[in-house]
């Protein structure tokens, strides 16, 4: 027995690394078609943006066209509530004691994650198998823009953390200053206008070849400049005033929350100005989602294409008495908005099971019709999408899906 059990062992081990040496092959039924029937995808990813403060309300073009006309997931988390960990998980759908990127420093696009990590992320994994892969915006906190990251043949990355204006991005490898002009300097709608025109030139010249753009923008992360247009909006925003607002202190919870006492007034009108600028800025994102999807209409890719809209992890706003940031392991800092549509999503409804950032790989994976690597912690959420309605009225209800039903939350 134990000499069986050594040889079964054994082969897997060593089929397994054959599998990720020979490179990912295309599921049989994606092979039925020489043409190009594997569909675009697009993320958009937030930075800082939060579920349970209430964001999502301000943006009505992008609730219309994900919301109405795609799936929300409504326990959408994040296992590690800082960006580069969270973003780190994202690209490679691991938890951060897999890719060991602990802080938003610690190994944050460090030469080990080079060497180990990111040559094994979904850009990767998609460019080889032909997609025409584009990343734009903000990637890791600690990126320096010293060179083009594996797996992405149109890359405009922001260097270092989140800003609107006076910002270096790295074209293609090569460093390209901003200063403070709007609408030409400001990054979300250069992003915006960067990645429609990668997308429409990509249809024009390879017109049978699939689209993985990411979509990365700095709102609502500070320093929360606005658009001109939207500086005045919002004026009374109270949507971060939640049960647990300036709830303090809390002696039950961990000990920050048992030293943290209640906010004083100046504290309090302070979270006032910060939501409103938070939303103001993302107007700018909601315009951007319009512009992507009505470029998506036009181009008549929209029924070939998956859009998938979340963030790196959520915020705090004075919940318990915390004024302002991130990295605690509480829902409104870990649940963060998720939606997705394209081919077969149902549109308008609401699903309640647990998603997570460390999906986001398998999913992009799956829907290019790959395996999910051995190495990936998380698993697509494609499985979930299944419609399973009876198809007459004598069909027996199938048993719910099998999901997970907990997750591990880390914290460097």
């Amino acid at each position: 027995m134990a000499g069986r059990l050594l040889l079964f062992l054994f082969l897997s081990v060593t089929l397994s690394h054959a599998h990720i040496t020979s490179g990912q092959r295309l599921k049989p039924r994606l092979q039925r078609d020489r043409r190009n029937i594997r569909p675009n995808i697009i993320l958009i990813l937030t930075d800082d943006q939060d579920q349970e403060l209430g964001s999502m309300q301000a943006m009505n073009k992008t609730r219309r066209i994900m919301e109405e006309g795609g799936t929300s997931f409504s326990n959408a988390f994040v296992t590690t509530p800082m960006c580069c960990p969270s973003r780190s998980s994202m690209l490679t759908g691991k938890y951060v004691h897999n890719h060991n990127t602990y802080t938003n420093n610690e190994n944050c696009s460090s030469m080990s994650w080079q060497r180990q990590h990111e040559p094994r992320t979904f850009g990767v994994y998609l460019n080889n198998t032909g997609y025409r892969t584009a990343f734009f915006g903000k990637y890791l906190n600690e990126y320096n823009g010293s060179y083009v990251p594996a797996g992405w043949r149109e890359w405009l990355g922001l260097v270092k953390n989140s800003r609107f204006y006076n910002y270096t991005l790295s074209r293609n490898g090569v460093r390209e200053k901003h200063g403070a002009q709007y609408p030409q300097d400001y990054l979300t709608d250069l992003i915006t206008a960067e990645s429609v025109r990668y997308f429409r030139y990509s249809k024009r010249v390879y017109p049978h070849r699939p689209v993985l753009m990411v979509l990365s923008h700095a709102a609502p992360h500070g320093p929360e400049d606005s658009a001109p247009q939207y500086s005045t909006a919002f004026p009374n925003a109270s949507q971060h005033i939640t049960p647990s607002y300036n709830y303090a202190p809390n002696p039950d919870k961990h000990w920050i929350m048992r030293y943290t006492g209640a906010m004083k007034p100046i504290h309090m009108e302070f979270t006032n100005v910060l939501q409103r600028k938070r939303l103001q800025t993302l107007l700018s994102v909601d315009d951007s989602v319009e512009k992507l999807y009505n470029m998506l209409v036009e181009t008549g890719e929209l029924e070939n294409t998956y859009i998938i809209y979340t963030s790196d992890h959520g915020y705090h706003i004075g919940q318990f008495g915390l004024v302002k940031g991130k990295s605690m392991p509480y829902e409104f800092d870990i649940r963060v908005p998720f939606f997705i549509r394209g081919p077969n999503v149902e549109q308008g409804t609401i699903n309640p099971h647990m998603v997570l950032n460390i999906d986001l790989a398998p999913t992009i994976l799956d829907i290019a019709g790959l395996d999910t690597p051995p190495d990936m912690d998380g698993k697509s959420i494609l499985t979930l999408l299944d419609t399973d309605k009876p198809v007459n009225r004598f069909q027996v209800n199938k048993k719910p899906k099998l999901w997970r039903d907990s997750f591990l939350v880390e914290r460097g």
